[in-house]
């Protein structure tokens, strides 16, 4: 029913070749509805089956049509920009009646103009303003950062080589971000995506070796294309690859880890055995005492210096940025009683004078 107004009023022509040409067809093909009608689906289901009628749609209707007006205007020697964007003929934003392009241009009709006009100056005023740091990444924003990854390199010729590249390719790029998420490397903090404390010692010990080199990737792809057009000799690609191999294996051989020094702790329980600290939990060598801690405790991962001070002290320091089960952020201290019990304590509210 939602697309019974729309079908009729397509304008038919001529199909886009970039839609319906078989010869570019290679890896992923496009989702296409069928003739059966949907019946009974599931919320999420049929979200997505309505994007992809939409995105159908939207394929084989016509081109956009705008007008746009970049106006630069002069003012005490200091040039100031506008740009006006009129629909002309909406094609196929018709489909969804969108006609907001945030990325580029929102729609703004501006008066006619022509070169020369002159404007008067009602008013100036200088604000004083601060640039705002980079949002942190989604899983939705960083699919396109790594389809875009030649956007973030400084050199000019890296850039140009991963241009029509980037990272991965559409049907591998989700399963790169899981196998972060299986590491450990990175984890979610409501929407948004951070590293791991894991995470950024690994980042900061490979990220100038060979194998972390973005470029290769794009190296790689331009060689397969090559092959495929018979334009280089796979014996010179797969020497290629034997060096590399060669080179980041020696590198990673080469490699030194500093271990953090793990502090020597004595069972709370049995006040006998030294204590076996591992990635996500600390315990007692002895299975008839059997005391375990495990370190993460509501989303923070309990440092050594954080264990230490529970079994020498019994208590921590104040530990900030636990989530609860709710999804609350809350702060608190780990308490540790006789038995090797522990509980949260939390700070006393300040009482307002």
């Amino acid at each position: 029913d939602k697309f019974r107004e729309i079908v009729p009023k397509i304008k038919r022509g001529r199909l886009n070749k970039r839609i319906v040409n078989d010869l570019k067809v290679t890896d992923h093909h496009g989702l296409l509805i069928t003739d059966k009608m949907p019946s009974a689906l599931a919320a999420k289901e049929k979200a997505i089956y309505e994007m992809i009628a939409y995105r159908l749609l939207e394929a084989v209707s016509p081109v956009c049509i705008k007008e746009i007006t970049d106006v630069v205007m002069q003012a005490a020697h200091y040039d100031f920009s506008l740009r006006g964007c009129k629909i002309i003929d909406a094609g196929w934003r018709f489909i969804k009646g969108s006609f907001v392009d945030e990325e580029n241009n929102a729609v703004q009709d501006l008066p006619e103009l022509k070169i020369g006009d002159e404007l008067k100056t009602k008013e100036a005023k200088v604000l004083e303003k601060q640039t705002k740091p980079p949002v942190l990444y989604t899983e939705a924003s960083l699919l396109g950062a790594m389809e875009n990854a030649g956007n973030q390199i400084q050199s000019e010729q890296e850039r140009k080589v991963l241009k029509e590249i980037g990272i991965g390719t559409p049907a591998t790029r989700a399963a790169i971000i899981e196998t972060l998420f299986k590491r450990e490397y990175i984890k979610r903090d409501k929407k948004f995506l951070l590293p791991t404390e894991k995470g950024l010692k690994v980042y900061e010990w490979v990220k100038d070796k060979k194998i972390a080199d973005i470029t290769m990737t794009a190296e790689w792809e331009i060689a397969l294309q090559k092959i495929e057009n018979n334009e280089i000799d796979v014996a010179v690609f797969q020497k290629g690859m034997e060096d590399y191999t060669k080179t980041i294996t020696q590198e990673i051989l080469a490699f030194s880890v500093e271990k953090e020094k793990q502090p020597e702790l004595i069972c709370p329980r049995c006040k006998i055995q030294k204590l076996v600290i591992r990635d996500k939990l600390i315990k007692c060598p002895d299975e008839n005492c059997n005391w375990v801690q495990f370190r993460n405790i509501c989303g923070i991962q309990l440092s050594f210096l954080d264990l230490e001070t529970l079994l020498t002290k019994g208590k921590t320091n104040l530990l900030k940025g636990m989530t609860s089960k709710s999804g609350k952020k809350f702060e608190a201290y780990i308490e540790m009683d006789e038995k090797g019990e522990t509980t949260f304590t939390f700070p006393k509210k300040k009482k307002n004078k």
